[in-house]
């Protein structure tokens, strides 16, 4: 047992399950009914990708999520018609653990729902998408629905999450970074249609191309002092929201990083990465009924199939029970 092995065992037993298991079902449990999902409607249905996915293993520890969309939101803000739609027609300044949860719901669904059950909350988040339009500084236009825009949402999204597991859970091998972009496809389709790069190689290429366009803008200033402010629910007391942010930050590409002005010595990138990555590897040990255990219930899986230690290791484009 390593070392984050061994402090993740010692923290699960400590009495301090009940607070942390209220954050999680507060974060889980959407006020707003459009985002309430039954994951285990559909008996047997995987839904578009399954529990043998890279995806579903990346997407199970809430706190990957928490820190990997940071560094998404960050890319997503520096741009100018991403920035002004999100301040302009988001709730996240007024309402964000609403907003948070309307986010982990729509992100959860597409991933872990059956086909039948995620349809209507897909179909609310394109209605509310649709309003999502207004002006550019250089008299263009912006739209939720510019392809371009989409994909580029849609693949930080992606690497902020995949960093954050390769960091702070277990390292991601070439193959499990491929297996992730080619399983986004059918959860980008939930979104509407446009073109993904196929490869990491082709995904490092786009969003380097977006760096000229991409500025330390008023809209990402709003989110930083929000984020730094913390939620009305967190995994972590109010104290620790900066670590969280700090961690977010870190993970951005070295070139957003120099643009946006978010350097850090790498010392002190590193002793973040060793105070949470205990943290992240506890939280799972404590869920309780959350959205990915519910979608194991549903294929007669137990919750902790998505935590378990992968007996095959992913080839590319091959699930491991097909390649069984």
């Amino acid at each position: 047992m390593g070392m984050g092995e061994f402090l993740a065992s010692s923290l699960a037993r400590l009495p301090i399950h009940g607070p942390l298991r209220r954050s999680l079902d507060l974060v889980y449990a959407p006020v707003d009914p459009a985002f309430r999902v039954d994951y285990l409607a559909g008996p047997g249905d995987p839904g578009d990708i399954g529990p043998d996915s890279v995806t579903w293993r990346v997407m199970a520890n809430p706190m990957v999520f928490a820190i990997g969309a940071i560094p998404a939101v960050i890319l997503q803000l520096a741009e100018e018609g991403i920035g002004k739609g999100v301040d302009t027609y988001s709730t996240y300044k007024t309402d964000t653990l609403g907003r948070t949860q309307r986010t982990l719901s729509a992100a959860l669904a597409s991933t872990y729902a059956s086909k039948s059950a995620k349809a209507a909350l897909m179909a609310e988040v394109a209605r509310r998408h649709a309003r999502v339009r207004g002006p550019l500084d250089d008299g263009g236009r912006y739209s939720a629905f510019d392809p371009e825009r989409m994909a580029f949402v849609h693949l930080t999204a992606g690497y902020g999450f995949a960093e954050a597991y390769h960091r702070l859970v277990a390292p991601l091998s070439p193959a499990e970074r491929e297996a992730l972009i080619t399983e986004s496809l059918p959860v980008a389709a939930d979104y509407g249609r446009f073109e993904l790069p196929r490869t990491p190689a082709a995904v490092d290429a786009f969003l380097r191309g977006w760096a000229p366009r991409l500025q330390r803008r008023p809209e990402l200033e709003n989110f930083l002092a929000v984020a730094r402010r913390g939620s009305a629910v967190s995994l972590l007391p109010r104290a620790g929201q900066g670590l969280l942010l700090r961690a977010g930050i870190d993970l951005l590409p070295d070139w957003a990083k120099e643009r946006l002005g978010f350097q850090r010595a790498p010392a002190a990138q590193a002793a973040t990465v060793a105070l949470l990555r205990p943290l992240v590897r506890f939280v799972p040990r404590v869920m309780r009924d959350t959205p990915p255990q519910l979608a194991c219930r549903r294929l007669g899986l137990p919750d902790d199939h998505l935590f378990r230690p992968r007996a095959t290791p992913v080839l590319a484009g091959v699930s491991p029970r097909s390649a069984a």
